[in-house]
């Protein structure tokens, strides 16, 4: 997990490096996923700031595949 604080967006990695496929799930979360499994291999969470202000924690609900 890193977060850059310049552009207030969190990364979280699940595992080494793998081609993934982007999705958003709300306008702030972006859900990484393996093409052909549909593993998640990570989230990142722009705006976050405002994103945890909205929320009051960090709970996110990725919908199944």
């Amino acid at each position: 997990m890193s977060y850059d604080r310049e552009a207030d967006v969190v990364y979280i990695s699940f595992g080494k490096p793998r081609k993934a496929v982007s999705e958003e799930i709300d306008p702030y979360v972006v859900v990484r996923r393996d093409p052909k499994t549909r593993e998640i291999l990570g989230i990142t969470i722009t705006n976050f700031t405002k994103y945890f202000e909205t929320q009051k924690q960090l709970n996110i609900k990725v919908p199944a595949s």
